[in-house]
């Protein structure tokens, strides 16, 4: 994918998951990248399985750390042609259990975080930048015991509209719609009692079992990207990304997609 090469990408969400997968994929079609999340052991064994990559630690919960983060990446690259947000995280609960401060991290990382990074590396984006942020094919069908996390999905789908209607130009603000993915380290800190609660409630909501996998999701974004940058003129607002359902509906095992 020659319209990679040499192009800047951050990933934020490196980490684990369809972040980390997609971070690899790009370095290995020659773009520079810079890996970003929390865990910097856990960037630094992907940059090793990637064979290269620049490692930035990340919280997006932390302004401040977005605005160090963005500098730092920005120091090293030299500006910016692309960024990835993957970065997701809920608790597991009704809503009428779910706390103040768990309502804060869910919009923070999932809504705010995605938006002040945005902000925060506008003024270094190349003309032709593209930016992608992760949604969830349940944004507007909220899971039971995952509602607050369908909110803030569907809050950050509204701003990436916002960033396409007061940004006039080539650069290109992509929402990427994602069904469920695997492996992802979303549900890790489910109770696992909660969960099976949950579940005969989703299929009652009727919520399709079909699950994708993060290489092959990484790739499809790979090629989304290299598209847009050989056309500067062609954009993909959302693109909502999907399993075909089996023959034979799969087990629940991980409900979304999310990763951090």
């Amino acid at each position: 994918m020659e319209a990679l090469k040499e192009r800047r990408m951050l990933v934020v969400g490196a980490s684990s998951g369809l972040g980390r997968a997609t971070a690899i994929a790009l370095h290995r079609q020659g773009a520079h990248v810079v890996f970003a999340a929390r865990r910097r052991a856990a960037l630094e064994e992907a940059t090793a399985e990637a064979g290269g990559g620049h490692v930035v630690e990340l919280d997006v919960l932390d302004v401040a750390d977005i605005q160090r983060a963005v500098a730092e990446t920005v120091d090293h690259l030299g500006g910016l042609d692309g960024i990835v947000y993957t970065s997701g995280m809920s608790p597991m609960a009704p809503m009428a259990d779910t706390t103040p401060d768990e309502w804060q991290s869910v919009f923070g990382v999932n809504t705010f975080g995605p938006n002040l990074l945005i902000s925060a590396a506008l003024p270094h984006l190349s003309e032709d930048a593209v930016v992608a942020a992760v949604s969830s094919d349940s944004s507007a069908q909220p899971r039971h015991s995952l509602v607050p996390y369908a909110a803030s999905k569907r809050a950050l789908e509204a701003t990436m509209e916002g960033w396409r209607t007061e940004l006039l130009g080539n650069r290109r603000f992509v929402t990427v719609i994602l069904g469920p993915t695997m492996p992802t380290e979303f549900a890790n800190s489910f109770d696992p009692e909660a969960f099976g609660v949950a579940i005969p409630h989703w299929q009652r909501q009727g919520f399709r079992t079909g699950i994708m996998e993060a290489d092959d999701v990484a790739r499809g974004l790979v090629a989304c990207f290299a598209a847009l940058f050989a056309a500067p003129g062609f954009g993909m607002e959302s693109l909502l990304l999907r399993s075909p359902e089996p023959e034979a509906p799969n087990e629940y095992s991980d409900p979304e997609s999310g990763n951090e």
